[in-house]
């Protein structure tokens, strides 16, 4: 049953993790510029220790971060990904898209979250944990009104 509620539910959570993709980019945007200082954080010293590192091991070093400009590029990717399937959901409130926002989302933030607690650098794992939390805050609010059945089982 549709009521004034449920559409309220399902617009707060859809906004929200609308917001939550523009969060998203907006971290992206912040591991391509600052990659030089997520390293150093990373390697938990100071710059004297990455300048060895990347002296020593130059082959490695660029790898490391490149995949940290990889990371960056996804991050903003997801969250475009984010934005596009809220505003679907604010336009269409399709059920389909809202599976899929919460597939995408779940998977993204999640993994997101274990790679920068594995790197153990507390800005970026509380970065993370912020967009995990609003994205899951999000699906929760109209999570009743996708989980019930229009169709008869037979």
């Amino acid at each position: 049953m549709l009521t004034v509620q449920t559409v309220h539910n399902i617009k707060r959570g859809a906004w929200m993790t609308y917001y939550n993709g523009i969060y998203a980019v907006i971290l992206g945007i912040v591991y391509l510029f600052f990659v030089k200082t997520i390293i150093k954080m990373n390697f938990k010293s100071i710059d004297a220790v990455w300048q060895v590192f990347a002296k020593y091991n130059p082959e490695l070093s660029s790898m490391i971060v490149r995949v940290l400009i990889l990371k960056g590029v996804l991050i903003i990717a997801v969250g475009v990904a984010i934005v596009y399937l809220s505003n679907y959901i604010l336009k269409k409130k399709e059920k389909a898209a809202w599976v899929v926002l919460f597939i995408i989302g779940l998977m993204f933030w999640g993994t997101l979250l274990a790679v920068e607690i594995f790197d153990r650098n507390w800005y970026t794992i509380i970065a993370v944990l912020v967009g995990w939390l609003t994205f899951i805050i999000g699906m929760l609010l109209p999570l009743k009104y996708y989980l019930q059945r229009d169709q008869i089982e037979y």
